[in-house]
């Protein structure tokens, strides 16, 4: 027999290898600890330990470099020759066994115990990579897990202690229908039930909702109570017996799979391709139902993923840069390999693949060609869209049906225009027409021309129909990447070449799509999560970047700023916005963002950067930046004066200085909390975003009214920042003239022109009582959305905002200090509801002479 190999040179070797990841495997915090306890356990001395792990520390990409810088003594390289083809979750298991007494002869221990084929060590390689990009993925983007590994695992348990395969054996006759298989009287307690509806169970382990009952191969009907098989088209009625006999042998197929499951060995898609074989064999096709894959996969949850559908399973396999099996088995085999060299828990994994890749992703051909081979793919850059032709349909949106269109209606109307002596060509435009119509986000487009690539699109927007782009009047949004060589090509350059719109379905193709969609993006060797930023994209605009809107209350400040933010966004066709109002309290954290405690849906509490306004505008547009569409996104600040500017914008106003192009013309250094933020949201590592500056494409706007009171000042320093724009007192009054209103009783009651009126009080307050011009009312001091639009005014609804609004803003502030020279018609002139009252009986009388001048018509005893 092989001499044993030191124990202490393989748990030096598995410290130096996994570093902290294998300290949290075996249970330790700190090396001091795990080398005390370690050695204590094998018979060797701390320091020992530490010194033989030292020197396979330049071998491996740890923080330490290692303390003895030559070659590798023959023990220690001996023990490096054995275990560095083993993978990380191979050695873990080991080195656990190891610790625990459960080895005696090392070689026989990876051969026998963990079946590692050396020889196929070269064919994991695709999935070694695939496992890193999964963890470096974790790392980088802090992904929170919804369970951690000991629920999951109380969870787990409870389920074997129903339905472990020996307890489904045991299951008597009598009780075996209504145990396994939904039943009328509405039995949570089933198998059936627990695997699609119990809330953990489907949490944890993955759903299989949606089909019908059907699915289960058994179940009884609520209407009737009989027991019924088959499918919805071709249902079949069977009495208690053969249910009994059927649930039975469904029973025990399941049971047999389970078997073999649990004594076959699994470790390459070989085994997995093969074990889909002998399983659906042993089962009679039962292993394929997909209730029965979730119930193995709470089993062996080591051998299998929380994935259950061909459609995700795939997505996932592609986006990993790896072929998927056949086999449907072998591909969830493919995906176990990954997890299993990831190291990482079922949960962990399956949370980690959903985060990093989201929805399964369908890659259509969209054709370009117009004449002489000739591509209009360059105008559509330029608009930032994608297209199709066929204008004399009129828009898609005439064939509305549900989600989609009417394909029949659709290819009568294409026949009709286009194709009058072919039926044929009519369906089949048809569904190439509702192919474009029902992308979506999760769909990139491959732009081509022939068997020409050009480019993808991606973050598709909505239909629309564009008369100007005739004849491509079918459009949507999108973001363009030009990601392919000008000599590259499909592996299978003829699939749907002669197709406007096609879903790619060759393994060949999508493996390659995918490839260049997830990691080279832009043809640049990156990831997509690592595109270059672009700060200066060339955006023009009619209005400045920085601006300040100031004016009297009342001036439409806010009415102005969304007419102009309508203007820019082309009525939300494009770009986006956010609108923030500052108030006395607001702050930095809340502006800019904050790491703050944040529970997710099992109850876990996890700290996370907690974007404010800002940055989530920022982010958007540096988003867009990329797509070489430029669109403008707009941060509104309502009230910008109501909080103290210079501790809410920080080290943000630095940026606020911007060069020629409207980019920060002097960047900051962005915290380490932003700086993962910025990773997770635009990708890379978070050491790209070590700088930051706000691009052309981010549009700050901010209103301002300094008469108010509670307001901060603002220095100099910022205000050269903005671009002020004054609204005058005056501005706008045409859209309020000629609103009248008859008002007071008696001798008092007049006709009264609210805009006049308006004008009256402000000539008073600034020659009479000495305000200030900005203490003025502009014309929509009463908004003009409770103005009607006829000339006549409620008087009821006129009176009640008048004492609300406008005698209210003049005693308690404009002419707070000057009450007796405005209000001097007034008997009592300092409480508030006495001018009120006074204002129901004598209308505008209740003001100065000068005002009451202006209305000296009286109307008494006109008919109301």
């Amino acid at each position: 027999m092989e001499q044993e190999l030191n124990k202490s040179i393989i748990i030096a070797y598995y410290l130096s290898r996994r570093d902290k990841e294998g300290l949290n495997v075996l249970g330790y915090k700190t090396f001091s600890k795990a080398f005390k306890e370690i050695g204590k356990k094998i018979g060797e001395k701390p320091n020992n330990l530490k010194n033989m792990r030292d020197e396979f520390d330049p071998l491996f990409p740890n923080q330490r470099k290692g303390w003895h810088q030559r070659n590798l003594r023959a023990s220690r390289q001996e023990v490096f020759d054995k275990f560095s083809k083993m993978s990380d979750f191979d050695l873990d298991k080991y080195v656990k066994g190891l610790l625990n007494g459960n080895t005696t002869n090392n070689d026989i221990y990876i051969q026998q115990n963990l079946g590692f084929d050396t020889e196929n060590a070269e064919s994991l390689e695709e999935y070694r990579k695939a496992a890193k990009v999964v963890k470096n993925h974790i790392s980088t983007n802090r992904v929170n897990f919804r369970y951690s590994n000991e629920e999951v695992e109380a969870v787990r348990n409870e389920f074997l202690d129903k339905f472990a395969p020996e307890k489904l054996a045991a299951i008597p006759d009598e009780k075996l229908l209504k145990s396994l298989f939904y039943s009328k009287d509405g039995n949570e307690c089933s198998l059936s039930y627990v695997l699609e509806n119990q809330e953990k169970i489907k949490n944890m382990f993955g759903g299989i909702a949606g089909g019908s009952t059907y699915k289960f191969g058994l179940f009884q009907r609520n209407e009737d109570g009989m027991w019924v098989t088959g499918s919805g088209n071709k249902p079949t009625v069977l009495t208690e017996d053969k249910a009994l006999e059927l649930g039975k042998g469904i029973r025990d197929e399941i049971v047999k799979g389970a078997k073999l499951i649990e004594n076959t060995q699994l470790n390459t898609k070989e085994d997995y391709d093969y074990l889909d074989l002998v399983l659906n064999q042993e089962t009679k096709n039962t292993a394929k139902k997909v209730w029965v894959q979730k119930y193995y996969q709470i089993l062996y949850p080591e051998k299998f993923v929380s994935f259950y559908t061909e459609e995700w399973i795939d997505h996932f396999l592609y986006a990993l840069d790896i072929e998927p099996s056949e086999k449907f088995y072998g591909k969830k085999g493919q995906l176990a390999i990954v997890k299993r060299l990831s190291g990482l828990e079922d949960n962990e994994f399956s949370d980690a693949l959903f985060d990093c890749f989201k929805q399964p992703k369908k890659f259509i051909r969209l054709g370009s060609s117009i004449d002489n081979g000739r591509s209009i793919a360059g105008e559509w850059r330029e608009k930032g869209i994608v297209a199709i032709g066929w204008p004399k349909i009129g828009s898609l949106k005439h064939f509305a049906k549900g989600n989609s269109l009417n394909r029949e209606n659709l290819a009568h109307m294409l026949k009709e225009e286009y194709y009058s002596e072919d039926s044929s060509t009519s369906s089949r435009k048809a569904g190439e027409i509702i192919k474009f119509f029902n992308t979506n986000k999760d769909t990139v487009f491959t732009i081509m021309n022939g068997e020409e690539l050009i480019a993808l699109v991606d973050e598709l927007g909505e239909y629309y129909y564009d008369l100007n782009n005739t004849p491509w009047v079918h459009c949507k949004k999108g973001a363009w990447h030009m990601s392919f060589l000008e000599d590259e090509f499909l592996p299978k350059k003829s699939e749907g070449k002669l197709t406007t719109c096609y879903e790619f379905k060759e393994p060949e193709n999508l493996q390659f799509l995918y490839r260049k969609y997830y990691y080279d993006l832009d043809g640049k060797g990156m990831t997509k999560i690592d595109n270059e930023l672009k700060y200066n994209t060339g955006l023009k605009t009619n209005f400045p970047a920085n601006r300040i809107i100031f004016g009297a209350p009342g001036t439409g400040k806010s009415y102005t700023l969304e007419q102009e933010r309508k203007i820019t966004l082309q009525n939300e066709t494009i770009g986006g916005y956010e609108r923030v109002t500052f108030h006395p309290d607001y702050t930095y954290s809340q502006f800019v963002g904050t790491y703050k405690p944040v529970t997710d849906r099992s109850g876990t509490i996890s700290y996370q950067f907690v974007p404010g306004p800002f940055m989530r505008v920022y982010v958007e547009a540096l988003k867009n930046g990329r797509s070489g569409n430029p669109e403008p996104y707009i941060l509104i600040i309502e009230e910008i004066n109501r909080a103290n500017v210079a501790a809410v914008f920080g080290d943000v106003f630095q940026l606020l200085d911007r060069d020629s192009f409207n980019v920060s013309e002097y960047p900051i250094h962005a915290t380490e909390d932003v700086r993962t933020y910025l990773a997770v949201q635009l990708g890379g590592n978070p050491e790209d975003y070590t700088e930051i500056k706000i691009p052309d494409n981010m549009l700050i706007w901010a209103t301002m009214n300094s008469a108010d009171q509670g307001v901060f000042p603002m220095d100099t320093a910022f205000k050269r920042r903005w671009d002020f724009n004054y609204l005058g007192i005056n501005n706008s009054e045409d859209k309020i003239a000629g609103k009248i209103v008859t008002i007071g009783k008696g001798e008092h009651r007049k006709k009264v022109e609210w805009n006049i009126l308006r004008k009256e009080i402000n000539n008073v307050l600034l020659n009479d009582c000495k305000v200030n011009e900005d203490k003025l009312m502009g014309p929509f001091f009463l908004s003009i959305k409770n103005l009607p639009e006829g000339e006549e005014m409620d008087e009821e609804n006129f009176s009640r905002m008048f004492k609300n609004k406008v005698i209210m803003y003049l005693f308690d502030d404009a002419a707070k200090q000057k009450r007796p020279t405005l209000f001097s018609g007034c008997d009592i002139k300092n409480i508030y509801s006495a001018i009120c009252d006074a204002f129901d009986e004598k209308g505008v009388d209740i003001f100065n002479e000068s005002i009451r001048n202006a209305f000296l018509n009286s109307v008494d005893g006109v008919e109301e």
